[in-house]
Order: C-alpha cells, then structure tokens, then sequence
C-alpha cells in the first residue's frame, strides 16, 4: 500500500521538453520546435510552423538549421516542388535509406 503526502507540492519533470527557435525563409518567419523526450536528445523530433501557427512538417531526429531552412524552402516553393522534394531532400541531408 503506497502513502500519498498531501502536504508534498513538488511537481514532477516534464516528460517531453521543447525549444522553439525562429527562422526567417524568404522574408517569413517560421518556427521550429525541436521536442525530445527528457534528457534523451536521441529520440527527438521537429516540427515546423508558419507565422500563422498553421503545421508545414514535422520530422523525426534532427538537423541543422540550414537544412531545416532548406527543407522549408522546398515546402513553400511548393507544393509545386512538392511533398517527395522536400522528403529527398532530408535524405541526402542525412543519408538515411529512402
């Protein structure tokens, strides 16, 4: 039987933390929240957003900066460049296996 102590008001870490940073792609501001689970910076993922608020992607692992700004490049070029573009482009970024 375990004891709850009312009196006890810590308040338990987070379990997934976020940092949001602001990149500017073609004069338009885009933010970038890269979330890990706790401590672990491996097993993390970003998540990119338009001045509006409205979700362009999201991507597991991380990458640079320049790439993400390439990345966003590609989606906002657009959709005439398309989905696929901007999908090969993180894999030469990162020389996963497409």
């Amino acid at each position: 039987m375990s004891v709850i102590n009312i009196s006890d008001h810590r308040k338990p870490e987070p379990c997934v933390v976020h940092v949001d940073r602001t990149l500017v792609v073609f004069g338009r501001e885009y933010t970038v929240r890269r979330s890990t689970w706790g401590n672990n910076k491996n097993g993390g993922w970003f998540g990119v957003r338009d001045s509006d608020g409205r979700m362009l992607f999201v991507r597991g692992g991380d990458l640079p900066d320049k790439v993400i700004a390439d990345l966003i490049g590609c989606w906002v070029d657009g959709y005439g460049v398309g989905c696929t573009e901007a999908a090969r482009a993180a894999v030469r970024a990162t020389g996963d296996i497409a």
